[in-house]
């Protein structure tokens, strides 16, 4: 008889355990959807590539214009920066002959003009001899200047930047690093010059840029136009560096059910709801936060 009651008792302690277990799971399952939800996402954002190249790009050279014209010193050194005007080489050109000529054209004009002036009779004669002989000097000290500068010629930087020989023995004078991108015509709506972009260098380092300009006209016209764009920075970047630009976001999208009282909201964590308050910014139908909240978190909606 006592086994039977142990027997009946064990069998009522397991069925209350079991209608316990099954009436506490209901009670979680009832606890987590109570609430509707809606779960953050990532910040959108437009990324696009770039190259660092230089605004402009003019070749200079070193190389003596004739066989009897030698190079006679170089100023600048490959990978140095200069500015507009900077004299980068000098030439000698032996022109002794051509000086003599030209200095004695000078003298005769001058001996010529000192004779008329010996004259008393300055009538009209006197006037137009005179005037022909300052005009003979006038010449031939233009012609002295021209062959000076031609004996000791000059090649000076045509922009500020920085100054590079190719391995082919090309040289240029390279200017403002820019950065160069390109885009189709579905995201050319999204570059709109004078915004402010983060750009991120190879380093994964992140500074400030300004988008500068962008193509009216495609460079490529194919099934799908694209079209070059420019992105300004107030560091100075490596030529030929390759970055992402990425466009300003507005932060993280919540949907206006989640909002309650104009900046608040509700995010859900251990079946428990709490209460936060962000700074809001409205756009269209939807909110927009920076920080405060993070992609994965869930937020009552009402």
């Amino acid at each position: 008889m006592k086994k039977i009651k142990l027997t009946i008792w064990g069998i009522a302690i397991v069925m209350a355990i079991i209608t316990v277990a099954v009436v506490l799971g209901n009670g979680s399952d009832n606890q987590k959807d109570k609430y509707n939800t809606y779960t953050v996402k990532s910040e959108q954002t437009d990324n696009f590539t770039g190259v660092v190249q230089a605004d402009q790009k003019h070749a200079v050279s070193d190389e003596p214009k004739s066989d009897d014209e030698i190079l006679s010193s170089s100023h600048v050194r490959n990978g140095e920066k200069v500015t507009k005007g900077q004299v980068l080489f000098t030439f000698y050109k032996n022109m002794s002959g051509e000086i003599s000529s030209a200095n004695l054209e000078i003298r005769q004009a001058q001996l010529a003009i000192q004779q008329l002036n010996t004259t008393t009779d300055k009538n009209t004669e006197y006037q137009i001899e005179l005037a022909k002989d300052q005009a003979l000097l006038g010449e031939a000290q233009d012609k002295l200047n021209k062959i000076n500068k031609e004996q000791n010629r000059s090649v000076l930087a045509p922009i500020s930047g920085m100054y590079f020989k190719d391995s082919e023995g090309r040289s240029f004078i390279y200017g403002t690093p820019i950065i160069q991108g390109n885009v189709n015509e579905f995201s050319l709506d999204k570059i709109t010059t004078g915004k402010s972009v983060t750009i991120i260098k190879n380093n994964g380092e992140k500074i400030d840029g300004t988008y500068t300009s962008k193509d009216k006209i495609p460079y490529n016209n194919g099934a799908v136009s694209y079209y070059h764009f420019q992105v300004s920075t107030d560091e100075t970047l490596t030529y030929g560096m390759h970055v992402q630009i990425q466009n300003s976001t507005r932060g993280f999208k919540i949907p206006k059910a989640a909002v309650k009282s104009g900046d608040t909201v509700y995010v859900v964590r251990n079946d428990k709801k709490y209460r936060r308050v962000l700074d809001l910014t409205k756009y269209d139908n939807e909110y927009y936060v920076k920080k405060g909240i993070k992609a994965g978190d869930k937020l009552v909606l009402f």
